[in-house]
């Protein structure tokens, strides 16, 4: 349906046509024009939907002109200082050409008597994050006993945040004759519960667009070994050498971790979670947007509000934990039309979750084998090739190249052999290792299959537990725990059944890792008696 028919102004309807609109979306054609007949509305829809603009619009369109001291008519929550400024910028284009509307953001990690002045000089609309709205209530620096619409943005996010709590205490400032707007990429009983307490009557909207308009995303997964993963990382930058790219963990400490481990390798990578300082986060995401930074680490919360258009690839790390999140995060690549690669990395037994992926998009996502040595050693050969011709085309200093020819002719030097070496050398940098994909199991029911014994070269004496044993085999090998027979453990080795079709695998696999910090030695070992049993 067009805007023109979902009973908007003519100077909204006017902002929209500047920004290029014509055809509403899914969510916008269902909200709008409820809202506008004041129905409280409890909105399940995705990240790249146009959900702003479904609550954004109506709101604008009900602002009424202050006759006196302009007061705040409308709030929006939001979790984040990004998604909040975001909104905000929206709001003003929205009313661009409708006078007497005034939007002031709120958020924590900047001057709160800036803010203050911004709320005294009058406003209609507040935008912002609930830690600092509530800390402008309980001060009494912001009132909204006018507030007659509030909007919660990003539902699911805020109570992740651990924001339940702020929302309630500030809904009480708030009149009960209020319409309530509930919008949330999930919904998980706790947002069910908030709707429940604090909306009247809401009408539940669902996008049903939840197939990736993504022509322009290309979809890929890699199965990989946990202990893997960074490494297949390192592959996937590489060789597709991506310009920008947001890279997805599911905590802190892996975003923390993760980051480290590429600038250390000197890639130009930075971190941007919940326990960073907003200053610091603002930082980031402008040398992210400028380009001085190309690798993004990430986790869903604090990515929420990064709208960057020419990110040409997004990377799972992590599986995220919530399904719906996985629209979330690969939306942010293959906007305006362009390209896009999301690549999801995941163990064996992660492998039922891509399928649920795809049921959610209605997409496939392309299971690649992971590169041979062969592949990279193409893949190398021919950027370094590129890269030289590249060289050719740049303007070169006359004294160099005398400098290089005198040397040939003086050294009696073979040009092939000095070309080969070059290349040689340039070889020699490169990072890409090669990643052995994880063990396939095949048909057989754990109860069914045939166990073999292996003797593994850590004991009790090494503070050795039944746990590390099973983690150890797990991460290495991608087997499921329930694959794993009984485990031993005596003062100076340890003895676990492994499946014995793939026995040789295992023992390959156990060879190049540790347990407790201590490289391992692993081989067959007929089963002994003992009492010691897992």
């Amino acid at each position: 349906m067009k805007f023109k028919e979902l009973g908007l102004s003519e100077n909204i309807l006017k902002a929209i046509y500047d920004l290029g609109y014509n055809e509403a979306t899914y969510i916008q054609n269902a909200c709008i024009p409820i809202i506008l007949n004041n129905r409280d509305i409890l909105g399940q829809s995705q990240t790249g939907t146009g959900k702003t603009a479904a609550f954004g619009l109506p709101l604008i369109e009900k602002i009424k002109k202050s006759e006196g001291k302009r007061k705040p008519q409308a709030l929006v929550l939001s979790p984040t200082r990004e998604l909040s400024l975001q909104v905000s910028n929206e709001l003003r284009k929205f009313s661009k050409y409708i006078e007497g509307i005034k939007v002031v953001t709120i958020y924590g990690g900047t001057s709160f008597q800036e803010q203050i002045k911004n709320i005294k000089q009058g406003c209609e609309i507040i935008v912002g994050c609930p830690g600092r709205v509530l800390d402008h209530l309980e001060k009494k620096t912001l009132k909204l006993d006018e507030c007659n619409l509030l909007v919660l943005d990003e539902a699911d996010e805020m109570l992740n945040m651990g924001f339940r709590e702020d929302i309630e205490k500030i809904i009480e400032f708030i009149p009960e004759t209020r319409q309530t707007l509930l919008f949330s990429a999930t919904m998980p009983q706790a947002i069910k519960d908030i709707a429940s307490n604090y909306q009247k009557d809401p009408l539940f909207i669902k996008n049903p667009e939840t197939k990736l308009t993504g022509s322009t995303i290309t979809q890929l997964g890699y199965e990989v070994a946990q202990k893997d993963k960074e490494k297949v990382l390192i592959q996937a930058l590489e060789i597709r050498k991506p310009k920008m790219a947001m890279i997805f963990c599911n905590t802190k400490k892996m975003v923390d971790d993760l980051c480290a481990q590429l600038v250390s390798l000197n890639y130009p990578a930075s971190a941007i979670h919940g326990d960073m300082k907003q200053e610091a986060r603002t930082k980031v995401m402008e040398r992210f947007k400028k380009g001085q930074i190309n690798y993004l680490i990430c986790t869903d919360v604090a990515s929420r509000g990064i709208d960057v258009n020419n990110m040409d690839m997004v990377i799972n790390y992590d599986l995220p934990q919530e399904n719906e999140y996985y629209v979330h995060r690969i939306g942010r690549c293959g906007r305006a039309g362009k390209q896009g690669v999301a690549i999801t990395l995941f163990n064996p037994k992660e492998k039922r979750i891509i399928n649920d992926l795809e049921k959610i998009t209605k997409s496939k996502i392309n299971i690649e084998d992971l590169p041979t040595k062969e592949m990279i050693d193409k893949v190398i050969f021919e950027q370094i090739i590129s890269d030289l011709k590249e060289s050719l085309n740049i303007k070169t200093d006359k004294k160099i190249n005398k400098l290089v020819l005198d040397l040939i002719k003086n050294e009696n030097l073979d040009v092939n052999e000095l070309l080969l070496a070059l290349i040689n050398k340039h070889y020699s940098k490169n990072t890409i290792e090669v990643v052995q994909a994880p063990i396939k199991l095949n048909s057989l029911k754990s109860k069914t299959r045939k166990k073999v014994s292996i003797k593994i070269s850590v004991g009790s004496k090494d503070k050795v537990e039944v746990n590390h044993i099973v983690c150890a085999i797990s991460e290495a090998t991608g087997l499921n725990s329930k694959d794993i027979g009984k485990i031993k453990i005596f003062n100076t080795y340890s003895i676990a059944e492994i499946p014995e079709d793939i026995k040789n695998q295992i023992i390959k696999k156990l060879n190049k890792t540790t347990i407790k910090n201590k490289k391992i030695e692993v081989s067959l070992e007929k089963a002994k008696k003992s009492k010691r049993q897992r």
